[in-house]
């Protein structure tokens, strides 16, 4: 029995040594491989995470699709990060289409190869579109549009100005342009275009069309009447600002809406101009000096002048080559100038006045041969309502003079002595009516 069992184990000892010995059976495929021409499977998931454009479709040419490609600058220079997942058990292509199409990429086949770009818009078809402005200028029109179609395209005119020959109004008020000579190059340019021209798409000419209406509106007028009165006071008077003041209160029946701490401005309201004139003319010591009045576009500027224009030397100019020096002359205007410049708002009028008095006397020290300017002038910016009159002073002249009342051989003792102080100032009296 010991025997039997003895040989058993050794039988099964010599079936494990040799068991290593038998050839193994072949490991079975865990997906069947696909038929030649299908398209590729994700077997796997495939995730991306902040990375940038360019690097995800490398990956996904290299890792899944295994085609010939082609990345084009456009999109090797996108600096979007991006971060996907792909699913297990879908199309390659139709994945790798779909990201590519939700990051506006476009992919095109030439010769086998797989060209990605990004995708291009087709830029709408433009349309001229002429408009002729009813009230406003041109310029001024496309200056306040042209920031609202960047991609329409405004025909402006080139304007070229000669250069100035003579000094004119339109230097004083600070408008320079002088227009070209007649026949010169210049000229043929110089030219205010009488309409706006707009290229662009069915959609911006909508736009541009409904904005025009409500743009080329009517410029709001203003009528300006003023007086400029002249009083002369004694000190013991007071200003002029308080006389007029004074006169005021007994016949113009109006609220200042100016406290009296500020002297030399005062506003009035629903007062009569006229009204505000006579009271002020009936006083001997008012003088009326002009009356202007002018009715002037909002924006615009306005001038009235009554005086002189005088030559008063002006630089030196030295030509050159052994030629005389040159002595150019300009011609100031002095005189009663009165300067205005409204610009019309919806409630209000703001208003910038220049009032000048002035004079040429003989220069008697410095520069003999020019004229001495002597001007008492004002300035200021306002804010007044439709029929509002304003009145502004405070340009004072003070003179002295004194002498000796007696016969020119007696001595001095005997001569009395006489002196006189006069005070002059300037009163600009306005009201501004809205048309």
């Amino acid at each position: 029995m010991k025997r039997m069992i003895s040989a058993l184990l050794m039988a099964y000892s010599t079936l494990a040594v040799a068991a290593p010995n038998v050839p193994l059976l072949p490991i079975m495929p865990l997906s069947m491989p696909l038929p030649a021409g299908a398209p590729p499977q994700s077997d796997s998931a495939m995730e991306f995470s902040r990375v940038r454009v360019a690097e995800a479709v490398e990956a996904m040419y290299t890792q899944i699709l295994k085609t010939p490609y082609l990345i084009q600058p456009e999109v090797v220079a996108d600096e979007r990060l991006v971060s996907f997942r792909f699913g297990t058990g879908v199309s390659a292509r139709s994945e790798v289409s779909r990201f590519m199409g939700l990051l506006g990429l476009s992919v095109r086949t030439v010769n086998g190869v797989d060209i990605v770009g990004i995708v291009k818009e087709m830029e709408p078809d433009k349309e001229p579109f002429v408009y002729r402005p009813k009230y406003r200028d041109v310029t001024y029109l496309v200056e306040l549009l042209r920031g609202l179609f960047p991609k329409g395209e405004f025909t402006s005119t080139r304007s070229i100005h000669g250069a100035p020959q003579a000094i004119t109004a339109d230097a004083a008020t600070g408008q320079s342009k002088m227009p070209a000579p007649a026949g010169s190059a210049a000229s043929l340019l110089d030219t205010d275009p009488d309409a706006l021209v707009f290229n662009g798409t069915e959609t911006d000419i909508k736009k541009l069309s409904s904005l025009l209406a409500q743009l080329d509106t009517r410029q709001g007028e203003v009528m300006v009447r003023g007086q400029v009165f002249e009083v002369a006071s004694n000190g013991a008077e007071g200003s002029a600002f308080s006389l007029a003041l004074h006169l005021l209160g007994g016949t113009v029946s109006a609220g200042v809406s100016t406290p009296s701490t500020l002297d030399g401005f005062v506003r009035i309201k629903n007062a009569s101009i006229d009204a505000v004139f006579a009271a002020l003319s009936s006083d001997t010591r008012f003088k009326t000096i002009s009356a202007p009045s002018l009715r002037v576009r909002s924006g615009a500027a306005g001038r009235f002048a009554v005086g002189q224009d005088v030559p008063v030397l002006g630089a030196i100019s030295y030509p050159g080559n052994g030629s005389a020096p040159v002595q150019s002359v300009e011609y100031r205007s002095s005189g009663v100038i009165f300067d205005l410049k409204p610009i019309v708002r919806e409630s209000v009028v703001d208003l910038t006045v220049g009032q000048q008095l002035s004079n040429f006397i003989v220069t008697q020290t410095g520069v003999n041969n020019s004229p001495t300017l002597t001007k008492r002038e004002v300035s200021t910016s306002l804010s007044v309502a439709d029929g509002d009159v304003v009145i502004i002073g405070g340009l004072a002249e003070n003179r002295e003079s004194s002498g000796r009342i007696g016969f020119s051989f007696l001595p001095d003792w005997m001569r009395s002595n006489t002196g006189q102080n006069s005070k002059t100032e300037i009163l600009l009296v306005l009201q501004v009516s809205r048309l």
